[in-house]
């Protein structure tokens, strides 16, 4: 018979017992698709080999959707300025729509698609509207307006008296001033109105820009990826505050950067880490999540959330009664449980703060055309520790390998014209 005193080390038991102080928060175990990309079995083996190229092609997709323009409305906005402009030039710059690798998760009937999305565009054409909407004050805009109405009203009566003077002048009534009224009417608004039909353009594109963003827009693209997966899908688009957020969007805009020539390595990748706004780490706050006695479990219960671990079933009664007499007192409850729930949630969700950045750019990155060594440069702000393992003294959760939970790692790669270059980048959050 097998002895299992024997078996168990005696030492442990004793230290665990010790440290009765410490307080064990429920582990944070990521999704299946932060650590594969899919979340998928299948029984025949080249379904399998063709997801890796599967998802590409959505990727490239979702890209060109995002990607989209209106060269009519950015040509009259005036946002293209140099007329040779190719239209590579215009996908490959950082004002855009810039998304993440997608995130899928299969089921039998469906696929959920969750990418990340930094809406650029947006904020640089907010940003111009600002521009031109400050051009003119407040106070003297119903003045101007009167006195362009006055000013309109005096060109057309000259142009119907120059128009009778010429008729009669000249045979080729209707070929020649045909259009000769709406055309000098047309330069005279475009050189008066030049501002309010920008904002106009403005205000276009950015309605534009926003529904991209809305299911039915999204229809065609859904149809294009059924055809490919063969499944119902699902989008779940999440909007970023910040371009550092998530690493794949972040190491892409800086191989668009390095792409060009013109930018030096270095000085692109010291703006770039300088961008970061790392959380600053105060030992004392980890030592009293550590060793508090006070403190206990925490409990995901929505009685709890909702109203409190001090209520009782009593106490919940009266509310109750009182609210059904007064109506304010029960718009003042439910706002105050909304905000007490909606805290409850956020300070629960895990990696919230950026705690590190390490960026790896190596490669023919020379500026002169010339076949030189490869450059290997290497910055990083912050350290990649997770919080649980290196702080706080406790068990972390590894992913696929030696992958951490807590680290977001990309490798990209690209070419120019002297040759090929590669960039990897870690993100770390807790």
């Amino acid at each position: 018979m097998l002895n299992i005193s024997k078996l168990i080390y005696k030492p442990n038991f004793v230290k665990h017992f010790r440290q009765g102080n410490r307080v064990h928060k429920p582990r944070h175990y990521p999704p299946a698709n932060k650590e594969w990309f899919n979340s998928i079995y299948a029984y025949n083996k080249n379904t399998l080999k063709l997801l890796p190229v599967a998802d590409k092609v959505t990727l490239k997709v979702l890209q060109n959707y995002f990607n989209l323009y209106s060269p009519k409305l950015n040509r009259k906005a005036r946002l293209n300025r140099i007329k040779n402009k190719k239209k590579r030039y215009i996908r490959l710059s950082t004002n855009r729509i810039l998304i993440s690798r997608p995130e899928l998760k299969h089921t039998s009937k469906k696929v959920v698609i969750s990418v990340y999305v930094y809406n650029r565009q947006e904020f640089f054409y907010l940003r111009n509207y600002e521009k031109w909407l400050n051009r003119t004050p407040d106070l003297n805009y119903k003045r101007m307006l009167n006195s362009m109405k006055k000013i309109s009203l005096y060109v057309i009566s000259k142009v119907y008296k120059q128009k009778k003077k010429l008729l009669k002048t000249l045979n080729n009534k209707n070929y020649i001033f045909k259009n000769y009224e709406s055309k000098y009417l047309k330069s005279f608004l475009q050189k008066y109105l030049k501002r309010e039909i920008t904002l106009f353009y403005y205000e276009q594109i950015i309605s534009f820009n926003k529904f991209k963003f809305e299911k039915s827009y999204l229809l065609p693209v859904t149809a294009y990826i059924k055809n490919i997966y063969k499944k119902e899908i699902e989008f779940n688009l999440v909007k970023l505050k910040y371009l550092y957020l998530n690493s794949y969007i972040f190491s892409d805009t800086l191989v668009t950067k390095l792409r060009n020539k013109k930018n030096r390595i270095l000085r692109v990748l010291n703006t770039c880490i300088a961008m970061f706004q790392l959380a600053s780490i105060d030992n004392s706050t980890i030592y009293n999540d550590m060793y508090n006695r006070k403190k206990k479990l925490q409990n995901y219960k929505v009685n709890y959330l909702r109203f409190g671990k001090k209520i009782n079933g009593d106490e919940i009664n009266v509310i109750k009664k009182e609210v059904l007499f007064s109506p304010k007192k029960l718009l003042s409850v439910m706002q105050s449980d909304i905000a007490e729930t909606t805290k409850s949630v956020f300070d629960s969700i895990k990696s919230k703060s950026i705690t590190g950045i390490r960026i790896e750019a190596s490669g023919r990155l020379t500026r002169r055309y010339v076949a030189a060594r490869s450059l290997h440069k290497l910055r990083y702000k912050g350290n990649l520790k997770n919080m649980d393992s290196s702080y706080k003294r406790l068990s972390s959760v590894l992913l696929r390998g030696h992958a951490k939970s807590n680290v977001q790692y990309t490798k990209l790669k690209s070419k120019r014209r002297i040759g090929s270059f590669g960039l990897k980048g870690w993100v770390s959050s807790n």
